[in-house]
C-alpha cells in the first residue's frame, strides 16, 4: 500500500495559505457584521434578543465561509456572545454542547479511528474498487457510488480522505500525472467529492446534519425517533438525486474514454495486502454491532429504554479500548485516539444547534417565519422551493450541519404558523442541506488539496446546484403530497 499516499510534487500541494492581511480582514468581518445586524435590523420586527441571535448566526456564517480560525473554535461563539449579552437563558445554549448526539458522534468516531489504525478503511475501499471497469463512465459510476454508499455509514470527510489518495495513485499508474490539467482526473475527483458529500443523508449515521433534524423531530413529536424510519424515507430521494449527479457527470467531456490498466492497479494493490488482522476484524465487528443496535432499536426499546443509539455507539467505542488488537496490544489506546478524534466536528454540531436554539428561544425564527408567511404561502411548490433554496444556500456557504441547524428551526416555525405538519418539510430541507457542490470546503477541500482546480469545482458545481434545487423541490413536492408516510413518524 505504499503507493496510496499523498503526492508530494508541487502541483498537487494544498492551496496556498491566505496572506496575513486577508486573515485580519476575515477576522474583522465577523464582529463588524455582528454589530451591523444587531443595530441595523428594524426593532419593529425583531426584538433585541432576536437581533442578537441573528447577529450571532451572521458572525458564525462569515467565519465559517472565510475560516480565519478553525470551524470548531467559531462554534464556541454562541456561548461567549450569550454570556456577554444574555440574549437567552444560558442553559438553552450549553445543553447543546453535551447532547446525546454529541455522544453518538464521539462513539462513532472512536470506532472509525480503529479502522484507520488497522488499515481496514483501505482494505474496504480497495476490495470494492477491484470490480471497477476501464470505461470512464464506469469509473464515474463506481467512484461516485462507493462515495455515496460509504458516506451513508461513515463521516463524509473520512470517506473522501480514503478514496481520493487511492484515485490519485490509480491516475498516476495509468499516466494521468497532472491532476489540474487532466479532464479525466477532474471528473473522477468530482465524482468522489460529490458522492461522499451527498450520501451522508442516506442514514442518521451519515453525519451530524441528520442528527440535527432528528433531534428537532423528536422535540416536535415528544417520542424517540427510530433510525430505520429515516432510511425508509430518505433512500428514495438519495437514489434520485444521485442519478441526477451521475447523469450530470456523464455530460462532462473527456478526451480519454478508456483507462487501461486501472482494474489491474486495484487488483495488484489488493493482492499486496496481508491477510485480515485481528485489529481489522474487531474494528469491523464493533461498527457492525453498533450499527445493528442503532437500527434494531425498536426490538429492545422496552427492555433497555435508556440504551439509545448514542449510547450504543459509545458502548462499542468504549470496547475499542478493551478488545485485543495486533501483537498482544489493545485495539486502541487513548494516547493514539485522542489526537485523531474529530473534536472540531463535535463543536461544529453543538455550535450549530446552539445558534439554532438561540433563533427559536429569542423569537428570531418566529419573526422570519412571519415575514415568509406574508408571502401567502400555502405549503405548495413555492414554499418548498424557498425551503430548498435556503438549505442549499446555507450548506454551500457554511457546512451541512450548520445549514440544518439554522434552516430547520425556521422551517418548523413557518409550517406551524400555517397550521401544517412540519415533518415532511424537515425531510425535504434536510436533503437540500446536503447538496453542497461549489466551494473547496469540507469534503471538497480534499480533492482540491490534491490538485483539483477550485475554479472548475465552482463552475461545474453551480450547474449542479441548480439541478439539485429543481430536483429536490419537485420530488419533495411529490413525496409530500402523494406519499403519506413522508409526513408522519
Amino acid at each position: 500500500m505504499e503507493q496510496i499516499t499523498k503526492p508530494k510534487d508541487k502541483k498537487n500541494e494544498p492551496i496556498k495559505k491566505q496572506s496575513p492581511s486577508k486573515k485580519y480582514i476575515d477576522l474583522a468581518m465577523g464582529p463588524v457584521l455582528f454589530i451591523m445586524v444587531l443595530f441595523l435590523l428594524p426593532d419593529s420586527i425583531f426584538s433585541f434578543a432576536a437581533r442578537g441571535s441573528l447577529a450571532t448566526m451572521t458572525w458564525m456564517i462569515a467565519w465559517w465561509i472565510t475560516r480565519p480560525i478553525a470551524l470548531g473554535v467559531t462554534s464556541l461563539l454562541p456561548i461567549l456572545i450569550n454570556a456577554i449579552f444574555g440574549f437567552i437563558p444560558m442553559t438553552n445554549v450549553l445543553t447543546n454542547y453535551a447532547s446525546e448526539v454529541v455522544i453518538l458522534l464521539l462513539g462513532a468516531n472512536i470506532i472509525t479511528v480503529s479502522w484507520s489504525a488497522s488499515g481496514l478503511d483501505n482494505r474496504i475501499a480497495l476490495r470494492a474498487l477491484c470490480m471497477i471497469g476501464p470505461s470512464v463512465k464506469q469509473q464515474i459510476v463506481v467512484w461516485f457510488s462507493i462515495g455515496v454508499v460509504l458516506s451513508i455509514f461513515l463521516p463524509n470527510t473520512i470517506v473522501c480522505a480514503v478514496l481520493v489518495p487511492v484515485a490519485i495513485s490509480m491516475l498516476k499508474f495509468i499516466g494521468e500525472d497532472e491532476v489540474s490539467k487532466s479532464e479525466v482526473a477532474t471528473v473522477i475527483l468530482l465524482a468522489i467529492a460529490w458522492g461522499a458529500g451527498l450520501g451522508g443523508f442516506g442514514s442518521p449515521l451519515g453525519g451530524s446534519m441528520n442528527l440535527v433534524s432528528i433531534s428537532y423531530i423528536e422535540e416536535i413529536t415528544g417520542t424517540e425517533y427510530m433510525y430505520l424510519d429515516w432510511v425508509i424515507r430518505m433512500m428514495p430521494m438519495l437514489i434520485i438525486v444521485s442519478a441526477i449527479n451521475i447523469i450530470y457527470l456523464f455530460g462532462m467531456k473527456t478526451e480519454v474514454k478508456q483507462l487501461n490498466g486501472s482494474k489491474d492497479f486495484f487488483l495488484n494493490e489488493y493482492k499486496k495486502m496481508s491477510n485480515i488482522t485481528t485489529a481489522e476484524k474487531w474494528g469491523l465487528w464493533l461498527f457492525i454491532l453498533a450499527t445493528v443496535a442503532a437500527f434494531t432499536r425498536p426490538l429492545y426499546s422496552d427492555i433497555l429504554p435508556g440504551m439509545k443509539p448514542a449510547f450504543a455507539f459509545l458502548l462499542f467505542g468504549f470496547m475499542a479500548f478493551v478488545v485485543p488488537g495486533n501483537n498482544g496490544k489493545r485495539l486502541l489506546t487513548w494516547n493514539y485516539t485522542s489526537p485523531k478524534l474529530m473534536w472540531g466536528l463535535f463543536y461544529l454540531f453543538a455550535g450549530g444547534m446552539a445558534v439554532g436554539k438561540m433563533l427559536i428561544v429569542s423569537g428570531a425564527a418566529g419573526s422570519i417565519a412571519d415575514l415568509i408567511t406574508q408571502m401567502n404561502l400555502e405549503g405548495g411548490l413555492l414554499m418548498i422551493s424557498i425551503f430548498v433554496a435556503l438549505g442549499i444556500f446555507l450548506c454551500n456557504v457554511s457546512s451541512d450541519t450548520a445549514a440544518c441547524a439554522i434552516a430547520i428551526p425556521i422551517v418548523i416555525k413557518v409550517a406551524q404558523m400555517l397550521d401544517l405538519n412540519p415533518i415532511g418539510f424537515i425531510y425535504i430541507t434536510s436533503v437540500a442541506c446536503n447538496c453542497a457542490y461549489i466551494l473547496p470546503t469540507s469534503v471538497r477541500a480534499i480533492p482540491v488539496g490534491y490538485g483539483l482546480d477550485p475554479q472548475i469545482l465552482l463552475k461545474r458545481g453551480m450547474m449542479l446546484v441548480v439541478l439539485s434545487l429543481v430536483t429536490v423541490t419537485l420530488v419533495g413536492y411529490l413525496f409530500l403530497n402523494y406519499w403519506p408516510a413522508y409526513s408522519i413518524i
